[in-house]
C-alpha cells in the first residue's frame, strides 16, 4: 500500500512538471525504457525542475519497473 500512494504521489509530481510550459530551455528529460517500445521521454522540462523529476523518478520509476520491466532515468544538460 505504501509503494501505491509513493506511485501515486510520485505521478501527482510528474504531472505536475508536465503542466508547467518547458519552453526552449527544456533540457532536462524524463526517460523510460518500455519493453517492445524502447526510450520513451515522458517529461521534458526546464533545468529548474531537476530536483523534482529526480525525486519522482525514484519513487514513480522503481514502480514503473516492478509492475511494468521500464527502466527510467533523468538526463539533464
Amino acid at each position: 500500500m505504501r509503494r501505491l500512494i509513493g506511485g501515486v504521489i510520485a505521478t501527482a509530481v510528474v504531472a505536475f512538471a508536465l503542466a508547467l510550459p518547458a519552453g526552449a530551455a527544456a533540457r532536462t528529460l524524463w526517460i523510460c525504457n518500455v519493453p517492445g517500445e524502447g526510450d520513451v521521454t515522458f517529461v521534458s522540462a526546464a533545468d529548474a525542475a531537476l530536483h523534482g523529476i529526480t525525486k519522482a523518478n525514484e519513487k514513480a520509476g522503481a514502480v514503473f519497473h516492478n509492475q511494468f520491466g521500464e527502466v527510467c532515468r533523468v538526463e539533464s544538460g
